[in-house]
Parts: structure tokens; C-alpha cells; sequence
């Protein structure tokens, strides 16, 4: 079984709700051909794991290279493995980035039991990345309640 796991830089303008559409409809095709997997979103990129016959696979990668949702894909892996990592989920969203304390494990705790550690590894790093953006929201949220804290100690 052909398992694949490719990242791509998400086209601009694709909201949340896009990425839960194109998840459904990749679900009820993914059924039809056996194929498996997840597909991550964290505003700005896609994570994306196949799994499944080679040829399925590779043809959903084929029309997925031409889809205008998305551009640069990254190949991370692409091998044959003897089981799949997400046998229940013919394509299953998750919407990321994580910012609260304890969040990636809450979100690692979510993803299958049958996935592999270095797997589970690469979606939740995934997963926890935030954009240059998001990054400093949460820094200055983070910062006001330091200060917030300061004040009622003083």
C-alpha cells in the first residue's frame, strides 16, 4: 500500500470553509477508490496524507497538481507501508494552528491510534506552526496578560 504525504502553500483567499468542502468531496471520491488519509490546513499551507492502492494514490496526486487551491508542493513521503495509518477516514479536515498551552497534545491525542509515531510527529509539528502574523497575536495576547498579572500582584 502506497502511503503519501505531500505540503502545499494554500492560494490566497481559501477560508476554512473551502478547505471543509474540499475535504468532503475528496472524502466521497477517496471511498470510491479505497484511498484513505487526513488533510491539514493551518491558514496559510495544507499537510496532506494518501494512503492506498499506488495507482489510486498517485492519480488523486495527479489532478490534486493541478488544483488552483494550492501551489508548491513539497513531497515529504512517498513508500509502501503494510498498513494504514487512518483506515476510518477516507479523508478526514482538521483546521489548524494550535495556539493554547497543551493544545498539540489534545490535537495528537485526536489523530488515529493506527498512525505512526513519526507520522503523528510531522502533522502535530505541522499543526503547531503559526504564521509570522498569528505569531505576533499571540505574543501580544500573551505579553497583555502577563502585564494583567503584574498589575494584580502589585
Amino acid at each position: 500500500m502506497l502511503s503519501l504525504i505531500y505540503v502545499s502553500v494554500a492560494s490566497a483567499g481559501l477560508t476554512a470553509a473551502d478547505v471543509t468542502t474540499l475535504a468532503e468531496r475528496a472524502a466521497a471520491n477517496n471511498a470510491k477508490h479505497d484511498v484513505t488519509g487526513m488533510l491539514a490546513y493551518n491558514s496559510q499551507s495544507f499537510m496532506q496524507l494518501l494512503e492506498g492502492d499506488g495507482a489510486h494514490v498517485l492519480s488523486i496526486m495527479r489532478r490534486i497538481e493541478q488544483d488552483d487551491r494550492h501551489g508548491s508542493i513539497t513531497y515529504i513521503r512517498q513508500h509502501d507501508r503494510e498498513h494504514r495509518e487512518c483506515p476510518d477516514w477516507s479523508m478526514r479536515s482538521l483546521v489548524t494552528p494550535m495556539t493554547g498551552i497543551g493544545s498539540a497534545n489534545v490535537f495528537t491525542k485526536s489523530l488515529p491510534e493506527a498512525m505512526d509515531l513519526d507520522t503523528k510527529i510531522l502533522f502535530t509539528s505541522f499543526a503547531s506552526t503559526l504564521t509570522e502574523e498569528q505569531a505576533a497575536q499571540y505574543a501580544e495576547r500573551e505579553q497583555s496578560t502577563m502585564w494583567d498579572l503584574k498589575a494584580d500582584n502589585d
